[in-house]
């Protein structure tokens, strides 16, 4: 691979502070960046040519199935003025993982090859594609085969197409599992050979620092990812007691070889949360959602595209959907259509209204009943789909409740059932609550029918929910 390529790879890092480090020291890093990689480019490949270690493939981990009930429940209390005022137990702290900040990579001459265009959600991408990479071949999936063809692929200078990446990432607002969706797509545009494709998509990921790496199950080559947070129904293997998740066509349980060793500087697992909403452009889905409160109609129409990409997402922990970022034009239809209600009022006001508008305006029905399986939705999945059940609910409460209000919240985990807690600042207030940081957060249940601020259900009153901690900045 060309030198300029690799010294921009690897001192990406550092060019914020190019103009204060003298001239002199800058090439000799950059000598020095050079060698390092032209020998870890040639080790890899040779370690890439010895007997690959056969491994367990497992069968992707199911959802933990959530028993809720089938009919929308309705409250077991009575609301009144004199409510219980009851501290309720909780058990695990679950938090938002924390990623290393990523660093694009820039190159310092553009790709030169023919054009290929990648439709990505309804985007067309263009990328330019060296021909040695489009015109790569694969005689067989052996180590040996495979080894070639890596070497094939720095001498065709496929390190640009992944710097090509990285601007459509940063151009397109995408997270981790944006970046190595497109990657694939892109790959697969290009070869037309999912063995090559999957080849391409590694070799891509691990020049933008990803901990990813080749597996063979049978005669075919797949991709196979880390990742910060559990995903669950793809199979996956473990390397050291990493797990490595596998996407293409591969039996879901068996034996799968790959290597045991890592390209050095290739660490970063991928990170399935969403800081920024993806912007794919595209049209708004005509069959708005339709709502009548307090005599007025509300209208929500959703991104298709968003959908699309929301639809492909694997499933993964709540914690990921609970800090999910939103669109900005549904965000914006959401405080033009629902602030009016809530203006004007107390808090506990604005919440109960909030409380009675998302536990009556959508329908109900479980995971189970809708799809079969369970599906944690991303917020404004909930204004796409015919119904939503208890976690949709609670994840979209929370969003409504740090818009609207700007009050903290956290999500509530039962086995069982979701529902949330807020902290309402100035005032103590009677009811259920939990206590978090010497605060007082009220029970607040968004899909329990009737149920008001500090109102719990006997059959949640003494059970110990996880906390699902929800980043105060959203």
């Amino acid at each position: 691979m060309k030198r300029t390529v690799f010294i921009a790879l690897l001192l990406a890092a550092t060019a914020a502070q190019a103009q204060v480090v003298p001239d002199s020291y800058r090439r000799q890093q950059a000598e020095a960046a050079v060698r390092f990689v032209d020998s870890l480019t040639s080790d890899f490949a040779h370690y890439l040519e010895q007997l690959w270690t056969d491994y367990q493939l497992f069968e992707g981990e199911q959802y933990p199935w959530r028993q809720e009930p089938q009919q929308q429940p309705v409250l077991d209390t009575v609301t009144d003025t004199l409510k219980t005022d009851r501290q309720v137990p909780f058990g695990a702290m679950v938090e938002p993982m924390e990623a290393a900040p990523y660093e694009s990579i820039a190159t310092d001459a553009p790709a030169i090859g023919a054009v290929t265009t990648v439709t990505f959600y309804g985007r067309r991408l263009d990328f330019l594609v060296p021909r040695a990479v489009a015109s790569a071949t694969l005689g067989s999936t052996r180590e040996r085969q495979v080894a070639r063809l890596w070497r094939h692929l720095d001498k065709g200078e496929a390190a640009r197409m992944a710097a090509q990446i990285d601007h459509q990432r940063r151009a397109l607002y995408l997270n981790d599992w944006g970046l190595f969706d497109l990657t694939r797509q892109l790959a697969a545009t290009v070869t037309c050979n999912d063995d090559i494709g999957a080849v391409l998509t590694v070799y891509m990921l691990n020049a933008l620092h990803y901990d990813a790496r080749l597996g063979r199950a049978g005669d075919r080559l797949v991709p196979l990812v880390s990742t910060l947070e559990r995903l669950y129904d793809v199979p996956y293997t473990e390397v050291d007691s990493t797990r490595y998740y596998a996407f293409g066509d591969l039996p879901r349980r068996g034996r799968i070889h790959t290597y045991s060793q890592q390209m050095d500087g290739a660490t970063r697992r991928l990170d399935m949360s969403l800081r920024y909403s993806p912007r794919l452009g595209g049209a708004l889905v005509g069959n708005a959602y339709r709502y009548r409160l307090e005599g007025r109609e509300l209208a929500i129409r959703v991104n298709q595209p968003l959908m699309d990409f929301y639809a492909a997402y694997p499933q993964t922990e709540l914690v990921v959907y609970a800090n999910a970022a939103v669109e900005e034009a549904w965000a914006a239809a959401i405080e033009r259509q629902l602030r009016p209600y809530t203006e004007g009022q107390s808090a506990v006001g604005a919440l109960n209204t909030l409380l009675d508008y998302v536990q009556h305006g959508f329908q109900y029905q479980t995971d189970p009943q809708q799809f079969g399986r369970e599906k944690n939705f991303f917020c404004e999945e909930n204004f796409y789909y015919p119904a939503n059940d208890c976690e949709d609910r609670a994840v979209l409460f929370a969003r409504l409740t740090r818009m609207l209000l700007g009050l903290d919240v956290v999500l509530l985990e039962y086995k069982d059932h979701v529902a949330t807690a807020v902290y309402i600042p100035g005032r103590r207030i009677r009811g259920h609550y939990v206590e978090l940081d010497g605060h007082r957060y009220m029970v607040c249940d968004p899909t329990c029918l009737g149920a008001k601020v500090g109102d719990a259900s006997r059959r949640y009153r003494h059970k110990k929910p996880n906390i699902i901690k929800i980043n105060n900045g959203l």
